[in-house]
């Protein structure tokens, strides 16, 4: 079974070639849209619709690409910068080399003690009740896991972050990240639906949720 961070640094690489890609094929429309800037400016010929829409879809893919890296930061409790502030695939791919290093460095870090934050996670989503709602079935659900993965925890001697991630973004909803803007909010409140289902998510975000 593959440990931790072994899975998300895994997730971390993927995203960073990803982002090479992306960055390969943007090189490739800018050397074109050199070319179409001297006919607009000489001839007045106006760009291929093409490339137009090829610039289009590559400015989506990395706005995705930006929210997906985002998302796994904040899943995993770390402190990242504006999103404003990584507009290029150069800023976001040091962003992901930082993410990867720490990523390598929590692999290498005492299993009790990851073993430690990983069931304090856990505990602290069992203990969590619906304000409304006693008996609010998507909670009940979750929290049926989480109890599942705290025994499993407790008698394994690694930690797999995959698993925890969830559940740390939940929490990540219910205490509410000022520092995420709405594009990093979103993909969180995403992950977290895809996890336990959008009712959960919504009543985590609507601040429904809280220690019991």
């Amino acid at each position: 079974m593959q440990t931790t961070s072994s899975v998300t640094a895994e997730r971390a690489r993927d995203l960073l070639r990803k982002n090479a890609d992306l960055a390969t094929w943007m090189a490739e429309l800018g050397a074109r849209g050199s070319a179409a800037a001297i006919a607009l400016t000489g001839a007045g010929t106006p760009p291929p619709d093409d490339l137009i829409q090829e610039l289009a879809e590559a400015g989506r893919e990395f706005i995705a690409l930006r929210a997906e890296v985002f998302a796994l930061a904040a899943a995993l409790g770390l402190t990242t910068p504006s999103a404003g502030a990584i507009d290029c695939t150069k800023r976001l791919d040091a962003m992901l080399r930082l993410l990867l290093e720490g990523l390598e460095a929590a692999r290498r870090t005492t299993p009790s003690r990851a073993q430690g934050d990983a069931l304090a996670v856990l505990d602290r989503v069992m203990a969590l009740a619906h304000r409304d709602d006693p008996g609010f079935a998507a909670l009940l659900a979750c929290q049926t896991r989480a109890a599942a993965l705290c025994a499993k925890l407790k008698t394994a001697t690694d930690v797999d972050a995959d698993a925890i991630a969830p559940f740390a973004g939940l929490l990540s909803l219910i205490d509410g990240q000022q520092d995420l803007d709405d594009e990093q909010w979103g993909a969180l409140e995403d992950a977290v639906a895809a996890a336990f289902g959008r009712p959960l998510a919504v009543a985590a975000t609507r601040g429904k949720l809280g220690s019991s």
